[in-house]
């Protein structure tokens, strides 16, 4: 099996989870910005603290924000990317690589839960203008209403797995893609399995609340991943 699959740790909303998902060797946490429907949510100027010298490399999610609070979000923060939970305009992806072509650019894409229907061809169509504007990094979540509200990722479901295989074998090599929805430390391995991905992006999988880390689940989920990349038959004293 492929060695190196990468950890993206997300819903970060203090100093001590970054430090923890940094401690537990995740490659990145985390940062969800004005997004009103999350109860992870900081402001930018909340943010701050977690974007100065922080201790792995930190991604802002954002949802619908204007492009000059992108902007202003760029410049106040220095994330190492950007991720759009929203299906972002590929013109306004443009202008903000040829602005900021130091700031990488993750896009989202949300399927539903798994169970429900999907037209994959939109969904193949928004990937192609994705790639063309210049993004870094795919994402495949799930977007799912919960209590009521429509929710864009940190749902804690996961979508049909066969679903994501079927797009991810369309465009596997053009750039990095990420597993995420509903992955916890019980299925993360069975996820790499199914979609064999670069890695794994997740939030409430590894939580004992919403914005709070669970150091025991955050150590469960990355000795599982370890695993995984460990060849079978190989002596793991």
């Amino acid at each position: 099996m492929t060695a190196g699959y990468k950890v993206k740790l997300c819903g970060t909303t203090s100093r001590a989870d970054a430090l923890l998902a940094a401690e537990a060797g995740a490659d990145w946490f985390g940062v969800v910005v004005e997004t009103s429907f999350s109860p992870r949510s900081l402001t930018i100027e909340q943010a701050r603290e977690l974007f100065t010298d922080p201790p792995l490399p930190a991604v802002a999610l954002v949802f619908e924000m204007a492009e000059p609070r992108l902007e202003e979000l760029i410049l106040t923060l220095s994330p190492i990317a950007v991720q759009f939970l929203h299906q972002e305009q590929p013109d306004v992806q443009r202008r903000l690589k040829e602005k900021f072509p130091q700031v990488e650019l993750w896009q989202s894409i949300h399927l539903p839960p798994a169970g429900e229907a999907v037209e994959l061809e939109p969904v193949k169509q928004a990937i192609d203008a994705y790639l063309a504007a210049g993004i870094d990094v795919l994402l495949f979540d799930t977007a799912a209403t919960v209590g009521g509200k429509k929710k864009f990722g940190g749902t804690g479901i996961t979508a049909d797995w066969d679903v994501i295989r079927q797009v991810f074998d369309t465009i596997r090599g053009k750039v990095p893609v990420l597993l995420a929805g509903g992955i916890n430390p019980d299925n993360a391995a069975a996820g790499l399995e199914a979609i064999m991905p670069e890695g794994l992006d997740l939030c409430s999988g590894v939580e004992a609340s919403p914005g709070k880390r669970d150091p025991d689940k955050v150590k469960a989920l990355m000795a599982a991943v370890r695993q995984f990349e460990t060849p079978k038959g190989e002596n793991k004293q």
